[in-house]
């Protein structure tokens, strides 16, 4: 959009920043008027004043006023003898418009000039000659469409004209012309004897040059062009396409045809694009600009046969009928043959296949080619496909068509109106046309019809989205129809080849045949390879095609392949895990496979926001076993990768989907996820829940489910520090583990044990304990389980001053988080180790481990820096993550000498960490007290060395003691002498 304009040819229309500015009728709009006739010059004081009458006082006050209303007093400079305009001449139309190409130059023009400025003198002085340099742009323009061969569209034109300027000799000469070359040599003879009549009896005059050489055209009939030109008329509101059509204006040929292909989806552009670029080149090609239909997706008429286009391109070249071959071959060859002494351009429009366009290519010239398919095997074709607008150009298409004080009223709900089009420039005209005809609608009403009922409004008489998209669903194959439509139930944002086998029954190989080929019809999309998705209104398509009698099968099929992949996944993520009766129905005949947890924990990552959807499109579709079942498998990975909040949404649904069935086991289950999500989100409802599933885990003799539940429920009480509590749960949990048979369960008991003797502070019962787990899990092949069991036995090492050991066992412990492939359980054990490093003196470790820990948290959020890191782990709850982070980022820049940044960083780690009482808040007064001393602050650094003490002290570390203790002692040292 402009960012700056100001326009007298018409109303007047000031515009800055991208939005109008209403000035005030009287003295301001002739001062202003005055001032843009002359960009960027003084214009005297007696000049004004004699324009608006009254003193120099008055002026100042009426500058005063305008300064006020134009909004920068900048503008308008006061320079001695007058006044200066601060803009430029191309932002004015008055002189933008002898600048322009005569048919942009008119778009300028909006109306009389000066229409509603209020100043006699100055229409005086300027509106005739403005008039005439329209009335000559105008005939100059169409003078243009006459030798591009448009005559007959021109008549009706010029017959207004004609009778609005009854003695303007050009446009009658035009108007000849024009009719002569319509064959109407009466009515042009007629036209003649009409203003020679007229210019005798009203102006004493005899015809000028032009009428007179346009009536001997007529009677010698040597007028015809030579050149024939069957494009479609550009349009005013072109907007964006910058790029591609600068690409297809450099791919003219030197000697050879040169192809360009352009495809894209229904309504996205394509023909406007061509027709664009045709007008642009049509002086390269000054023989012959054709245009020919080949009406592949046009409703209710065929597809025309190469051997019918050549009759017609061959016709438009003037062939005698009697002379044009009947076979395709000969056609073909008598149009290349017409073609090779010729400069001319082709416009292939709506192309079906190669097939049908081959037999159309001359040997010499520029041939484009629009199609919904992509013409991969359309030999030496340059290849444009055309992706939506952005969002900016969708803004100045609508504001084209709808008007701009429209959108200006209200951005924000224009930018949504927009978006709601999915960028697409059909849906975006259609909406612009509606709007235009409906003024007392807003921009918010627009909104609010859109998102009741998007595809019914995207029409507009003949033009309709849903229509455009038939026609390409209509070209499809019964069995590319069949998983286009089902693919419209999928409610996530993309997929893969895999759900599409499953939708459809097929294999993978299969499905990505028949996902090329709908890539090839635009039907589909893909943003990276594997993933696939539709354009927005694509979707809403597909959906509404579903039969009535596939709907169910077919969400069946969706829920059922991502409920298989979450229960194979979470397998490999957490060996030894109870299976349950799943509630997988269909036969899946490809499914994904996971050889390793790493490659299970990327499909988990892939797929997660499509297992989100799953869980809410089977609790809205009343399959609750899924709606359960499908979170019970994904939310430990939910866990690992910090997804608080998601994970307590996923597990509510739920826990309410088990209501429905009456299924004690799933209401257990669901009570017990729900529970955990809470405890990890220091939800005080943890305890309720996990006890209410305790109760039903006994009630129904499910004895691991049972010992499972005590386990959360013993860390809730470790987080309260009642650990004699704590240690009951634990226990009793590796006596039914034992009982049952479950190693890994029985290993996460014991660790858990042995954290309790570790915040204790029993290292060696602790070291015990864990390592028993270490051994469980290692002999079952829990390998993320062993990472975190190993991160903690490196913790008791690290606080028992046995460094050697300690950093053994961290990198035996980053080994298997990296096997494992969790990336965040690798980063959380890498602060860690970074801190470790720190308060054994190992300061460049320290900031080189902490550094790591920020490139790795940058690297599995997919983020760019630390600053959006942070603000996504506080959306999605991860508040261990961002304590993380933030300990990583202060250690690097304490390290570093950047002390005021350092103090940022741990002043609101200290908030994250006092809010949850972790055991880690020695840590973080501690390098507080460390970072003020550093700063001169003895008497904060003598406070905060204080609370470091009593926390450290609180967790009963002797090494957590010792460094608060040490910290403290150099903060109460006498300051050394200046």
């Amino acid at each position: 959009m402009a960012v700056r304009s100001f326009g007298l040819l018409g109303p007047l229309d000031v515009v800055l920043d991208g939005h109008h500015v209403h000035i005030p009728p009287g003295k301001r709009r002739v001062v202003l008027a005055a001032l843009l006739l002359r960009p960027g010059q003084v214009v005297g004081v007696d000049e004004l004043i004699e324009l608006v009458g009254g003193s120099r006082n008055a002026l100042q006050t009426t500058v005063g006023r305008l300064r006020e209303d134009l909004g920068r007093a900048e503008l308008v400079q006061t320079r001695p003898g007058g006044y200066l305009l601060d803009v430029r001449p191309d932002e004015v139309d008055v002189h933008r418009f002898g600048r322009l190409e005569p048919r942009e130059a008119l778009t300028l023009w909006r109306g009389r000039p000066f229409a509603d400025i209020g100043s006699d003198a100055l229409e005086r002085d300027h509106v005739p000659a403005l008039t005439e340099k329209y009335l000559a742009t105008l005939e100059a323009r169409i003078e243009n469409d006459l030798k591009q061969g448009r005559h007959e569209r021109l008549v009706p034109e010029l017959r207004s004209l004609t009778q609005q300027n009854p003695t303007r000799e050009r446009m009658w000469a035009q108007l000849i012309v024009a009719l002569h070359r319509c064959d109407r040599q009466t009515e042009a003879l007629r036209a003649y004897d009409d203003i020679r009549t007229r210019l005798a009896d009203e102006l004493g005059l005899d015809p000028g040059k032009d009428l007179q050489k346009a009536h001997q055209q007529v009677l010698t009939a040597d007028n015809r062009p030579r050149a024939r030109n069957d494009l479609p008329g550009d349009i005013p509101d072109f907007a964006g396409r910058a790029d591609d059509l600068e690409e297809i204006l450099a791919a003219v040929p030197s000697g050879c045809v040169a192809i360009t292909a352009i495809d894209g989806m229904a309504g996205i552009g394509k023909t406007t694009l061509a027709v664009r670029a045709a007008h642009r080149l049509a002086r390269k090609f000054p023989d012959a600009q054709l245009f020919v239909d080949l009406h592949s997706y046009t409703e209710g008429v065929e597809p025309r046969t190469p051997s019918d286009a050549l009759l017609a391109l061959l016709t438009a070249l003037g062939v005698p009928a009697q002379d044009i071959p009947d076979g395709l071959d000969a056609r073909a060859a008598r149009w290349r043959a017409e073609m090779a002494h010729r400069k001319a351009l082709v416009v292939l429009d709506n192309a079906g296949s190669a097939a049908q366009v081959r037999p159309l290519l001359p040997g010499t010239g520029l041939v484009l080619v629009t199609s919904r398919r992509r013409l991969v095997d359309l030999d030496a074709a340059h290849t444009i496909s055309l992706d939506v607008l952005s969002e900016e150009d969708s803004l100045n298409l609508l504001a084209s068509i709808a008007g701009q004080r429209k959108l200006d009223q209200d951005l924000d709900s224009a930018r949504e109106i927009v978006r709601l089009c999915g960028y697409l420039p059909l849906a975006v005209r259609i909406v612009g046309a509606r709007w235009r005809t409906r003024p007392a609608w807003s921009a918010q009403d627009v909104t609010r019809r859109l998102t009741e009922q998007r595809l019914t409004e995207l029409t507009a008489g003949e033009r309709s989205v849903a229509g455009a998209f038939a026609l390409s669903y209509q070209q499809l194959t019964p069995e590319q129809q069949r998983l286009f439509r089902r693919l419209g139930l999928h409610t996530g944002e993309d997929w893969d080849a895999y759900l599409a086998a499953a939708v459809v029954g097929t294999t993978r190989v299969e499905a990505e045949r028949l996902l090329g080929e709908l890539l090839d019809a635009h039907l589909v999309q893909q943003k990276e390879n594997g993933r696939y998705r539709f354009h927005d209104l694509l979707a809403d398509h597909a959906k509404a095609a579903v039969a009535p009698a596939e709907r169910n099968e077919a969400i069946v099929r969706i829920l059922d392949h991502y409920l298989h992949g979450a229960e194979a996944s979470a397998l490999r993520i957490v060996p030894g895990r109870p299976e349950i009766v799943s509630a997988v129905t269909s036969e899946l005949v490809d499914p994904p496979v996971f050889a390793t947890p790493v490659e299970a924990l990327a499909w988990q990552e892939a797929e997660r926001s499509n297992l989100r959807a799953a869980v809410y499109l089977a609790a809205y579709e009343g399959h609750f076993r899924h709606a359960w079942q499908l979170p019970h498998h994904f939310a430990h990975f939910l866990l690992l990768r910090g997804l608080g909040r998601e994970r307590v949404e996923v597990q509510s649904v739920a826990l309410a989907a088990t209501h429905q069935l009456g299924d004690l086991k799933a209401r257990a289950e669901a009570l017990r996820g729900l529970g955990s999500a809470y405890m990890d989100d220091g939800d005080p409802r943890a305890e309720e829940y996990l006890r209410e599933a305790l109760g039903l885990m006994r009630q129904i003799g499910d004895v691991r489910g049972e010992a499972s539940t005590m386990g959360l429920l013993g860390m809730v009480a470790r987080e309260r520090r009642e650990f004699d509590k704590s240690m009951e749960y634990f226990q009793r949990g590796v006596v039914l583990m034992r009982q049952v048979g479950a190693p890994t369960g029985e290993a996460s008991a014991l660790h858990n044990i042995g954290i309790n003797h570790a915040e204790l502070g029993q290292p060696e019962e602790a070291l015990a304990h864990m390592q028993q787990a270490v051994t469980l899990q290692t002999e079952h092949g829990d390998v993320r389980s062993t990472a975190l069991t190993l991160h903690n036995i490196a913790h008791v090492h690290f606080d028992s001053f046995n460094d050697d050991e300690c950093l053994s066992c961290a990198e035996r412990s980053l080994a298997a988080y990296r096997e494992s492939g969790d990336r965040r359980g690798e980063a959380l054990a890498l602060a860690d180790f970074a801190y470790w490093r720190y308060e054994m003196g190992h300061f460049a470790a320290a900031g080189e481990v902490a550094r790591e820990v920020t490139r790795l948290c940058r690297a599995y959020m997919n983020l760019p820096d630390d600053h959006a890191v942070l603000a996504a782990m506080e959306e999605v709850r991860d508040h261990i993550g961002q304590v993380a982070l933030l300990v990583s980022l202060s250690l690097d820049a304490q390290v570093e000498g950047r002390l005021i940044e350092a103090l940022g960083h741990l002043r609101r780690c200290l908030a994250i960490v006092q809010h949850r009482r972790w055991w880690s808040e020695d840590r973080v007064l501690g390098q507080l007290c460390a970072v003020h001393l550093a700063l001169g602050d003895r008497e904060t650094a003598i406070r905060y060395g204080e609370e470091a003490v009593a926390a450290a002290e609180h967790s009963r570390q002797p090494r957590a003691i010792a460094f608060a203790k040490q910290n403290l002692a150099r903060a109460s040292a006498p300051a050394p002498p200046a």
